[in-house]
């Protein structure tokens, strides 16, 4: 799509479906669509939802997916999981050494004045 935007594949929720990696002053973060709607697929990543249309394609994209957002240290906006929907998928440092998401917290003012997202982004 462009420098900072770019649309990644990952089919299996629905045929054609893709994220949105947006990358900016170093950093990335992906916005997630139907990839992953649940915490607790980035430890059991075949664990697919009622509505994948491919369920066996979902897991094998999820499972991609996961370890490059891993690897990368990648931000995800996954907008299916509750609280913010933002947070990270990283590795348990014990024996088994599971993978799982970490939920970044709420802020609660951001860098735009005059929003304040304790008050639903109203000034």
């Amino acid at each position: 799509i462009g420098e900072e935007l770019t649309a990644v594949p990952t089919p299996g929720h629905s045929p054609g479906h893709s994220s949105l990696l947006v990358s900016s002053g170093g950093e990335q973060a992906i916005v997630s669509g139907d990839a992953i709607v649940h915490p607790a697929q980035a430890t059991e990543p075949t664990w697919n939802v009622h509505f994948d249309m491919d369920k066996e394609q979902a897991a094998r994209t999820r499972e991609m997916l996961l370890a490059w957002l891993e690897a990368d240290g990648i931000t995800v906006a996954a907008g299916h999981i509750p609280g913010s929907g933002f947070g990270r998928v990283v590795r348990d440092g014990g024996e088994d050494g599971r993978r799982y998401w970490l939920a970044l917290e709420k802020r609660q003012e951001t860098d735009l004045p005059g929003i304040d997202l304790s008050r639903g982004g109203r000034s």
